[in-house]
């Protein structure tokens, strides 16, 4: 393996804009599900606002799974723990930080919590 060095400003910086985006996105689908549903008798619109609805929940949720996910590498950074792997303790590749810069795990780490039924 290749050894690059890793520039944390960079990652800093690019984790702390992801997390302002997600914090608007969170705000903004809480908004549209807070919004009061229009009143219809219509079968389809019932169905379509129902579908809508399910859609903006299911996407907020994921919104905020991935605020958590940027958090908790924000927090490794501030710790020194940032690109250590929670698994083996070993280093996670570079490549593999700049392509998901919130990953806990090397992908040797990863393929273990997969086979043992985890996820990360």
């Amino acid at each position: 393996m290749v050894s690059i060095k890793l520039d944390l400003h960079a990652i800093r910086r690019s984790l702390e804009d992801e997390h302002a985006r997600l914090m608007e996105r969170i705000a903004s689908e809480t908004a549209r599900l807070n919004q009061p549903i229009e009143a219809t008798t219509e079968w389809v619109d019932r169905a379509r606002i129902s579908t809508t609805r399910e859609l903006q929940s299911a996407l907020l949720v994921q919104s905020q799974h991935h605020l958590e996910q940027v958090k908790a590498a924000l927090r490794r950074l501030d710790e020194g723990t940032y690109g250590v792997c929670a698994v083996c303790s070993g280093p996670i590749d570079p490549e593999r930080l700049r392509a998901l810069p919130y990953a806990t795990t090397c992908v040797k780490g990863q393929r273990q919590q997969e086979q043992a039924g985890g996820a990360s």
